[in-house]
């Protein structure tokens, strides 16, 4: 109440800004109306007073040509609701003076916001020109089959920002979104209306404020139920890989830098690191298999000069990175995780005495690394692990020769997995059979691709496997003996249902997370 006292309103535009210090204005965005309310203020302010607009679209130039005072306009754009995202993005304009950024930049701060420079009058700025790539790219998703809650969940749960794209849509209003659209398309960016936008304006299917949008509402207050058994039916890489393409021509531009770029996703947009750290993770040379578009040249450049982002120690970014062999095991050390790879692809990546010993090394490696936070295990080629090398197994002359195998070459790797302090995650790709399937039980998370294929052939030869024993049948169920008798194979789904997969991507998408 005490503010609220401090605080005078009036519709006497002139009377006002012959007091005005410093001006924020935030009418409607139509450039007319900014025009003429900026000529008034010219007439009406004292010379050394800045202008400012929140335009989220309109260029600062444009604006500013109202008045005589073209260097002391700047764009100051608040992100909704501004006492909760406290960040601005500070656009200079084509004639705005260095004082009038530096008094702008010191306001900002008065009022204890962060903020980020654009250097460059460009529609859209930064936050909105990447967004309104991904807001596009999520509703041409839903013209291809995909429902609003499968995009948003891997929004939610899967990037982790706290809400989802297209409930974003809603809460701002889909009109809000399709004039924004509109409004960067006559000013120069290559953008089209997604058929399913026009479609909802016709229908005046706006949102929350009209009760029915991406969503439908039962009241102002209700939120879209967005569930998290949803979230592996869209690769995010596919939603974001439009706007990383952005960022790179935002980059390329000079229009803001890199850090600035993802500063402003962070805290203007509520994304839990910056889109091109995210970039890095995923793997630049996957975000251009991502791209249906055009590609710019700043991440072509990056991908043809082998910086594909943590997995080789430099993207946008630098990581620390290295590698080494043990055997036919590869160990790569990706800034804070170890991706561990069986690599005998001509030989399905089975089990022989390397891999054993190979992989138990590798593990040790990354427990005694305390900047490792995790290990990731998979195999190279179209194998996880096909299970023991029958080879080796023909070589043994009697059972003791079996014995000694797996007390001095198998065990030690299940003893260090078993006691391991870590988290181990398994990306099962392709076969994983035997040996191959029952490694996975000893994980602690187990993600399965869309080709992966899991089978204990064991009993077709007269073996039966270990997951068969009594503590197998334990852990999984009676419902693997039939696969262990008859050697059955079974894809993601199935075995995600007998709980030796926990994250299946059968129905996620044609793109595949590297």
């Amino acid at each position: 109440m005490e503010v609220l006292n401090k605080i005078r309103t009036s519709t006497d535009l002139a009377k006002c800004a012959r007091n005005a210090d410093f001006v924020i204005e935030a009418v409607v965005e139509r450039t007319e109306v900014k025009k003429e309310v900026f000529k008034k203020l010219d007439e009406n302010c004292k010379p050394e007073v800045v202008l400012s607009t929140n335009t989220s679209t309109i260029p600062i130039s444009d604006i500013a040509s109202a008045t005589k005072r073209e260097d002391r306009v700047i764009g100051l754009h608040f992100f909704n609701p501004p006492v909760l995202i406290r960040f601005v993005e500070i656009i200079r304009g084509e004639k705005t003076s260095d004082e009038t950024l530096k008094k702008t930049v010191e306001f900002a701060k008065s009022i204890r916001m962060d903020y980020i420079v654009v250097e460059k009058d460009v529609p859209g700025f930064v936050v909105n020109r990447i967004n309104v790539r991904i807001f596009s790219e999520a509703m041409k998703l839903m013209e291809k089959g995909y429902r609003a809650e499968e995009i948003d969940a891997a929004v939610k749960y899967r990037i982790g920002m706290p809400m989802g794209l297209l409930e974003v849509a809603d809460f701002s209003g889909v009109d809000v979104l399709y004039n924004v659209i509109n409004e960067l398309r006559k000013r120069g960016m290559d953008l089209e209306v997604p058929e399913i936008l026009k479609k909802m304006m016709e229908e005046k299917r706006f949102g929350m404020k009209t009760g029915k949008g991406f969503y439908e509402y039962e009241g102002f207050y209700s939120r879209a139920k967005i569930l998290p058994r949803s979230a592996y039916k869209v690769n995010p890489l596919k939603l974001l890989a439009a706007g990383i393409n952005e960022a790179a021509w935002l980059i390329r531009n000079g229009v803001a830098s890199k850090e600035d770029i993802d500063k402003a996703m962070v805290l203007g947009m509520g994304y839990p690191k910056g889109i091109l750290e995210m970039a890095d993770d995923f793997g630049i040379d996957n975000v251009l298999k991502a791209l249906d578009g055009s590609v710019d040249p700043l991440l072509s450049n990056i991908v043809a000069e082998g910086k594909l982002g943590k997995k080789t120690g430099e993207g946008f970014y630098k990581w620390r990175y290295y590698r080494k062999e043990f055997g036919p095991v590869i160990y790569e050390k990706r800034d804070n995780y170890t991706l561990i790879t069986m690599n005998r692809p001509d030989k399905l990546n089975a089990l022989n005495e390397e891999m054993w010993e190979g992989l138990n090394e590798a593990f040790l490696e990354a427990e005694k690394d305390p900047e490792v936070r995790a290990v990731v295990i998979t195999g190279k080629g179209r194998a996880f692990c096909a299970g023991d090398d029958i080879a080796v197994m023909g070589s043994w002359k009697s059972f003791l020769d079996g014995k000694e195998f797996f007390t001095n070459i198998a065990m030690p790797l299940l003893n260090t997995i078993s006691n391991y302090k870590k988290p181990v995650i398994s990306l099962v790709n392709g076969i994983a059979f035997g040996g191959g399937l029952e490694l996975n039980l000893a994980f602690d998370i187990v993600i399965a691709s869309d080709d992966a294929v899991f089978s204990v052939p064991e009993g077709l030869i007269g073996a039966m496997p270990p997951i068969a024993s009594s503590l197998g049948l334990a852990v999984i169920g009676r419902r693997m003996i039939r696969y262990c008798l008859t050697g059955d194979q079974m894809d993601a789904e199935e075995a995600k249902q007998l709980g030796i997969v926990d994250i299946s991507l059968t129905q996620a998408s044609p793109f595949r997370a590297g």
